[in-house]
């Protein structure tokens, strides 16, 4: 199968020898990669479920298609999908996920650009576009919305899955690297933590929100569901890791009295807004900002 032939490329891409060693011995370090597909079936399965979409026919893109995951299974459907992404290496073992299993056009194209733009319209007007775990690794945000506008269709959908930074969650443990504390600075700082060269753009929902609206887009479904039982149970979660937090925030947590400074510096600024937050904001505000780790929504195209 495909799949299996891309779990062994990805195993010999990243130095690991084989399948079985990949699912045996590092199954928790790249469990991201190895459940794409199931992922990919559950995002189908959500839209399916919530908004009833049947997908046969119509025109997908997904953007930051990386393994490609998401662009096979929509194909699979029916869809007519386009993959998009930056790095030669995951188009390649998209391809290889892809191979004898379903038809999408897979290409190396920066998706915030206006040569981006160009390169799709053959392939459009779009019905769905995917943003799935990209908006925090893109600087030029406001190019990619301007696209997505530009090449959906009158009353298009654009479905996005952003991650929270500030959620308690990612401030103890930030979700790409694991590391306390580093979701709450800029990434100018987190050559300080991390050896590779890593950014990830931890941005407020007010920020997203207030794009969305500018460039056309007007919220169709939030897929983010309260999960605490009471506004209670949520504010004692929060209080909790604020705890935890509160905890760790000690100079022998940390390799260098550096790394503690800058830290310190942005969990007292975090935890001094918490304090206020816990006394302002009603239930469902108060969740989204503290407890929701990944932000998730459908989006609809304004006609006109």
């Amino acid at each position: 199968m495909a799949y299996e032939d891309f779990l062994r490329e990805f195993a010999k891409v990243q130095g690991i020898g084989d399948v079985d060693t990949l699912l045996k011995e590092h199954a928790t370090r790249y469990s991201f990669q190895i459940n794409s597909r199931k992922r990919a079936l559950d995002f189908i399965d959500t839209l399916a479920r919530r908004l009833e979409i049947d997908f046969n026919g119509k025109k997908v893109l997904d953007v930051g298609c990386a393994y490609g995951s998401f662009s096979i299974e929509l194909a699979k459907l029916g869809a007519q999908v386009v993959g998009i992404d930056i790095s030669d290496k995951w188009l390649k073992l998209a391809e290889i996920n892809a191979r004898d299993e379903a038809d999408v056009v897979f290409l190396n194209c920066d998706a915030s650009s206006r040569k981006a733009r160009k390169e799709l319209e053959q392939y459009g007007p779009f019905d769905l576009i995917v943003v799935n775990d990209v908006f925090e690794h893109i600087y030029d945000t406001t190019g990619l919305l301007d696209n997505a506008r530009n090449l959906l269709k009158d009353d298009g959908l654009l479905y996005y899955k952003v991650p929270n930074g500030h959620a308690t969650r990612h401030v103890l443990a930030e979700g790409h690297k694991k590391v306390f504390g580093i979701a709450q600075l800029p990434p100018d700082y987190w050559h300080l933590f991390v050896k590779a060269p890593f950014h990830i753009y931890y941005r407020r929902w007010e920020y997203y929100d207030a794009l969305f609206s500018y460039f056309g887009f007007e919220h169709m479904l939030n897929l983010n569901d309260i999960l605490d039982a009471n506004h209670e149970l949520t504010k004692r979660h929060i209080i909790n890791d604020r705890n935890r937090i509160r905890r760790h925030l000690k100079v022998e947590n940390f390799q260098n009295r550096v790394q503690f400074a800058h830290v310190r510096r942005a969990c007292q600024y975090y935890l001094e807004e918490m304090e206020r937050d816990l006394e302002e904001l009603d239930w469902p505000q108060l969740y989204r900002k503290y407890r929701v780790t990944f932000w998730e929504g459908i989006l609809r195209k304004r006609s006109g």
